[in-house]
């Protein structure tokens, strides 16, 4: 794990936007409209048939082969081949004048494609990590099929559904004009096993929401609380968050109603500071005992110093963990949000139970 702290304040890297969603999950008809709203004026836009989003009458300029110029002014870039050699030849035709020097970028994956793979991509290679940061994941979920989807028979299928819902920052669901009782269930879910996420209903014949200014960390983005104390140590609510006020605890996340078995999340929260390095010798030996079985990994930890250290990262691509100017509206405590497949949550109970114990020691994880 990366300890080293950054803002994002005097950041000069492009702003990149992943918009990710199951097959039919209507990303498309979000991508064409955020092409027409002003602020993605100076984006470009990668994704991978010109066709599907019905560019055709927009076009102006036809720059090359893979990049053509909208009258919107945003730039378009078919993804031929692999995704980095995208990336490099639009920020080089960028650096050369070949293009407009767009300020922000999003790129759309495919509907079969989980985006992990994506932001390892922009995170590993030093090339695209020093021009480009990952801005946000945005995941669009279709409100007649998401609940199908996420209970699917096929193993694959459901799969990449939870990868995809699991990596978002924000979650925006389609068609929920068509049937409003399935949408209200689906955002259940989501909100359910998604604790901290934004979960928004797209309204047609609006524009889509500004994920620009959707500040991952702020009061009003969602951030569990935890329930009533219990035990003098510990609180667990029907979410499954769980409370500590000293090292003594225990927790039991709450598995919901007809909520997929394997997928659960995890809330824990401290009201005392957390060692930082501690911290990264848990979450480090964390992810490299479970892998893809953590599917997501996000917090606001209060480490002792004014302001609180963020973390945010999807499987085992953490992201560089950055300082916020003030405490969200949970207050001042540590909260740390983990959505796992296949794992017992009582084991990462114990598991964190044995940091809050080490003090910066190294610990052994069972697999």
């Amino acid at each position: 794990m990366n300890v080293e702290l950054s803002r994002h304040d005097g950041d000069t890297r492009i702003p990149v936007i992943v918009l990710t969603g199951f097959l039919g999950a209507g990303k498309t008809t979000v991508l064409r409209q955020m092409l027409e709203q002003p602020g993605y004026a100076d984006h470009a836009v990668l994704i991978n048939e010109f066709g599907a989003v019905g560019i055709d009458q927009q076009v102006v300029t036809p720059i090359s082969p893979d990049v053509v110029l909208l009258d919107s002014g945003c730039l378009c870039c078919q993804i031929r081949g692999e995704l980095k050699e995208a990336l490099v030849g639009m920020l080089d035709q960028r650096a050369r004048g070949v293009i407009p020097r767009f300020r922000g970028m999003v790129i759309e994956t495919s509907g079969l494609a989980e985006p992990t793979p994506i932001l390892a991509t922009m995170q590993a290679d030093p090339l695209l990590s020093h021009q480009l940061r990952v801005a946000r994941t945005v995941t669009v979920v279709d409100a007649i099929n998401g609940l199908a989807t996420s209970e699917a028979c096929l193993d694959e299928e459901r799969a990449i559904w939870w990868h995809q819902v699991a990596a978002a920052d924000a979650i925006l669901i389609s068609k929920g004009d068509l049937d409003a009782e399935a949408a209200h269930r689906l955002r259940l879910l989501l909100q359910t096993r998604l604790p901290g996420v934004p979960v928004m209903m797209r309204v047609p014949g609006q524009g889509v929401p500004d994920f620009d200014d959707l500040a991952f960390g702020q009061a009003d983005s969602g951030w569990p609380e935890a329930g009533a104390m219990r035990d003098d140590h510990v609180a667990v609510d029907r979410m499954g968050h769980a409370s500590i006020d000293d090292a003594s605890w225990r927790a039991a996340p709450v598995q919901g109603p007809g909520l997929p078995a394997l997928v659960q999340s995890l809330v824990l929260t401290a009201v005392t500071p957390i060692d930082w390095t501690a911290f990264g010798v848990w979450l480090s030996a964390l992810l490299h005992v479970h892998g893809r079985a953590i599917l997501r990994v996000k917090g606001i930890l209060d480490i002792g110093e004014p302001y609180p250290i963020l973390i945010n990262g999807v499987q085992h691509q953490i992201h560089a963990p950055m300082h916020l100017d003030a405490w969200p509206g949970q207050g001042r405590r540590s909260t740390l949000v983990l959505i796992v497949v296949g794992i017992d949550p009582a084991d990462l109970c114990v598991s964190f139970q044995r940091f809050v114990h080490a003090e910066a020691m190294p610990m052994q994880l069972d697999g």
